[in-house]
């Protein structure tokens, strides 16, 4: 993955809720799940979050800390905002391209080995992406483009405004009324109970990376929902693989939207770059942080990156 320049980067978070209903204690052994619905066979299980105000931006104590990481600020989210429950799966994806046809933004993938970025494969793909998968698996190997045309399909089947998170959107949902760079505590170790993330497991085939200090079983992707969701019922938000947020490449962040919207070409975004968050499998305790983001070209395909859907509920 390609982690250029990190952008406006969205961090710790003070919430203020209206509703009480979604809260919990992240590190409880059995947490409950927020209702959930979907609109269609093929569409995801989609949670509607609480909205409320949040501090946004990355805490002054906050170790890893990027250049261009943002410092705090309150963001306002007054609209019924829902996302997916999981990262889009391959299976998910596969019933999109049966029925459109989809032309992929550009051919092949860019393939990690032991020892980091091998380039553009072109026998790797969305379908096959050059480790083991099935369909229960978050799609890669998928642009901003692909993505996007994903939610314009959703959006036409179900006649609802599917789209993709903007980037503070996935930060508030990440943390889920929680602080510091990990929603699940404090601990190191504990990494592996929520997430799909550079771990003692990865050492053994790859040198790079600072690790976690625990094993989550899987070398590469794991089956979307495998570990324990987040305190708002979602899963992976952080770690399995980078996804798609809607937001432009701002070099710039002092300007960044207070509302939760996307921040799309004004104030020089470089919309030709669009922003993932979240993290990867190979991401380690650098990036494995609810303030980093990344940014790629939006034509860009990777075994590191998928994408998940969010809705504006009318």
């Amino acid at each position: 993955m390609r982690q250029l320049g990190s952008l406006v980067t969205c961090a710790a978070l003070t919430l203020q809720l209206s509703s009480a209903a979604f809260a919990q204690d992240p590190g409880a052994d059995e947490a409950v799940a927020p209702p959930s619905f979907s609109d269609c066979e093929e569409c995801p299980d989609m949670i509607e979050l609480p909205s409320g105000k949040a501090m946004l931006g990355a805490e002054p104590y906050e170790a890893n800390r990027k250049r261009g990481d943002m410092d705090l600020r309150e963001v306002t989210f007054d609209y019924r905002l829902a996302v997916a429950r999981t990262e889009t799966t391959r299976g998910q994806y596969r019933a999109f391209m049966a029925e459109t046809g989809h032309k992929m933004a550009e051919e092949g993938c860019n393939t990690w080995s032991t020892y980091r970025i091998m380039g553009y494969d072109r026998a790797n793909s969305w379908e096959s992406a050059g480790y083991p998968q099935n369909d229960s698996h978050p799609v890669v190997c998928v642009s901003h483009v692909d993505a996007t045309a994903y939610t314009h399909w959703l959006a036409a089947k179900t006649g609802k405004p599917y789209r993709l998170l903007s980037s503070a959107e996935y930060e508030y949902a990440t943390r889920a009324g929680t602080r510091g760079p990990w929603f699940w505590g404090t601990a190191n170790r504990d990494a592996c109970t929520y997430a799909n993330v550079a771990d003692r497991n990865l050492r053994r085939t790859h040198t790079f990376a600072p690790t976690f200090d625990c094993d989550d079983g899987y070398e590469r992707t794991a089956p979307v929902a495998k570990y324990k969701p987040n305190p708002w019922g979602l899963y992976d938000m952080l770690g399995n693989v980078w996804e798609w947020t809607d937001d432009c490449l701002h070099r710039d962040a002092s300007n960044a939207p207070l509302d939760g919207s996307a921040w799309l070409a004004e104030d020089n975004g470089e919309c030709d770059r669009r922003v993932p968050r979240g993290a990867s499998w190979v991401s380690g305790t650098d990036w494995t942080r609810a303030a980093a983001q990344a940014g790629d070209y939006a034509i860009y395909h990777s075994q590191l990156l998928g994408f998940r859907v969010a809705l504006t509920v009318e």
